[in-house]
Parts: structure tokens; sequence; C-alpha cells
């Protein structure tokens, strides 16, 4: 019997067990962020008053006595209420914006992921009794208007949309026009200006 301990040890060894790596996404944004991880959806509420975070474990493979895998990769979609990931060169974030990025999570560690706000927004929550089908925007620069939510908003529900913001060397006005699926159209929320980074403008439909 004792003959038998060796080999079935070896065996154990050779086996290996499974590891984990966490990813932490960390909401330095006053909003929300969403973001989805091996085809599962969070959502992060952000604060006013702190930096909320979720960490999320997953399988980095199997680890043996004498090896073990580097990395693994891992696919993420996140975004939020005034955030994008943003490019960068040289370090110096450019106006270049993305949803969709391939992480790299070591076993046994820690991956953080800081979010810091990126854009101004508009949330429209529809307290009315009528469906709200489009909002645009127009800016004190242009007379187009831009759609930017143009799905049918419900009684009760409320849709978001991101904004470029306000900063020292380009200040924005912006003007919404909501339309009703009765054909009516609001278009009281008139040049709304200075809508500066982590800002959002609530538009509550009665």
């Amino acid at each position: 019997m004792k003959k038998l301990i060796v080999p079935v040890l070896m065996v154990i060894i050779l086996a290996g067990c499974s590891t984990e790596g966490d990813i932490k996404i960390i909401n330095r944004t006053n909003h929300r962020l969403y973001f989805t991880i091996k085809g599962n959806d969070y959502i992060l509420e952000g604060s006013e008053t702190s930096d909320p975070d979720m960490t999320i474990s997953v399988d980095t493979g199997k680890q043996v006595l004498f090896y073990s895998e580097d990395y693994v990769e891992i696919a993420l979609h996140l975004e939020g209420e005034t955030f994008m990931m943003q490019d960068a060169v040289n370090g110096i974030p450019i106006e270049e914006y993305f949803t969709e990025t391939t992480l790299q999570v070591k076993p046994k560690e820690t991956l953080k992921v800081f979010c810091d706000p990126t854009h101004a927004g508009v949330k429209l929550i529809n307290n009315s009794a009528e469906n709200v089908i489009n909002l645009a925007y127009s800016t004190d620069d242009s007379d187009s208007l831009i759609a930017i939510i143009d799905l049918t908003i419900e009684p009760g529900d409320s849709a978001w949309s991101r904004l470029k913001a306000t900063s020292i060397y380009d200040s924005i006005s912006y003007s919404f026009v909501i339309e009703f699926e009765t054909g009516f159209i609001d278009s009281s929320f008139m040049n709304i200006d200075d809508l500066t980074v982590d800002e959002q403008l609530r538009i509550e439909l009665e």
C-alpha cells in the first residue's frame, strides 16, 4: 500500500488545480457604469462621496507545481453615463474613445481598472403617461438636430446618453427636443450652458 503513495501524489501534483484572477472595476464618476465580462452584465453605481468598486473573479486556467499560464485574455465591454475608455499617446489622453477592449488577467492577482469621467451627459426620466420616441439636441453653433435616444421610452422608464462636455477651450450650449408618440414636441429645454465633465442634465417629464 505504501508503494502507491508517491505515484498518487505525483498524479495530484501534475494534475494541478484551477486558479483565478480578479478584475476590479473602480468607478470614479458620479454616475453608473455598465460592463460585461464573460457574457455577464453588471451595473456599478456612481457616487459623489466615494469610489464604488466591484471585483469579478475569472478562471485563469490550471496551475501545476512547475508551470502556470502567465495570463489569460478576457474581453471587456465597459462604458458609463459620463464615461468611455479613452486612448492615449505617450500617456496623454486623446479624443478617441471605445467601449471594447481585452484585459490580461494574471493568476492570483488583481487587475484594477480605474474609470474617471470623460463626458457630460443627459438622462431622460419619463414620468408622463405617454411614450417618448425620440430625444435630440442642437448646439449654439449648429441648427442641425442630432438624435441621441431614438428608442421608445415608456412611462416609468428612463434612458441616457453621453454628451461632449464644455471645456475651457470649447463652451457648448445645448437645446433639446423631445418627441412623444402622440406627435407632440416638447422644446422647453433650451440653451443649457456649460455641462462640464461628469455633470448630467436630468430631464424629468411629469
